[in-house]
């Protein structure tokens, strides 16, 4: 008919990207529902108990600004002439760092773990219901789903995480090179790819997280992260954070630390 005009077909590729899109919008509903029911696991009645331990425990370690440091050791890493007694006695023979023993709370991935700490520090708390997980050591699994979860609720109670590997020697005070306007702190290792850009490698071996709404969001997404991309729980904090689109998505201020500082058995 002269005037009218054919309706092509669209391309195939683009009900393929529809289709994903698609998918990835159940995804995230669906997420949405598990998230909710992961994160508030404890305010449940059968869980009271263990949320008020936590908060019990979070009371007892913070500091005066609600700041707690915060260590995950297990098995393999809390026993006699073991990581976690190296640990605790760079905080003994540190400068000026005996006084921050008061405000760590070890974080017991299970209960050889939990039984040792409690024999060395008066601040242990032993994760139990939170997804299980098997690591070799302590350090590889940030983004694990037990670790993430915990330090979604710890943020969502109201209080700042200084988190350190237990194989991080404590022997000058970190805490002192924060900067006050600055959300995420990490120690990562900063190298030159370019003139103007910098790459970002390392596992993050102390962070300092502050507690907000941003912040709170970006442990969410963290959690939404490793649901989505199973592989990234194996991904440092330090990878994760050099994700400009991740970043840029929860707009959180984040600087990074020299790990020549902050590296494993290592002055600090």
């Amino acid at each position: 008919m002269k005037g009218s005009r054919r309706i092509s077909k669209p391309p195939p590729y683009c009900l393929i990207v529809t289709l994903l899109m698609f998918f990835t919008f159940v995804c995230l509903i669906l997420h949405q529902f598990s998230y909710k029911s992961n994160t508030h696991s404890l305010v449940h009645p059968q869980h009271d108990f263990e949320r008020k331990t936590l908060l019990q425990a979070l009371r007892k370690a913070s500091m005066a600004d609600r700041t707690v440091i915060l260590t995950v050791v297990n098995g393999n890493w809390a026993k006699p002439a073991s990581i976690l007694d190296l640990f605790l006695e760079s905080f003994q023979i540190g400068e000026g760092t005996k006084r921050l023993l008061n405000h760590l709370l070890i974080i017991a991935e299970d209960s050889q773990a939990f039984q040792y700490c409690n024999s060395k520090h008066p601040h242990c708390f032993q994760l139990k219901n939170f997804p299980k997980i098997q690591p070799r050591t302590p350090r590889n699994l940030m983004l694990s789903p037990s670790r993430v979860i915990l330090l979604t609720q710890i943020v969502e109670l109201g209080y700042h995480v200084a988190f350190t590997n237990a194989d991080v020697m404590w022997l000058r005070n970190p805490l002192s090179k924060l900067v006050p306007d600055i959300e995420l702190s990490i120690a990562c290792e900063l190298y030159l790819m370019d003139a103007e850009t910098y790459g970002i490698s390392g596992d993050g071996g102390f962070f300092h997280l502050k507690t907000n709404e941003r912040t709170y969001q970006f442990m969410k997404n963290l959690n939404l992260k490793r649901v989505l991309y199973p592989d990234s729980e194996h991904q440092s904090l330090c990878k994760v954070s050099g994700n400009n689109g991740f970043i840029d998505l929860i707009r959180i201020k984040v600087s990074y630390f020299s790990e020549v500082n902050f590296g494993r058995l290592s002055a600090m």
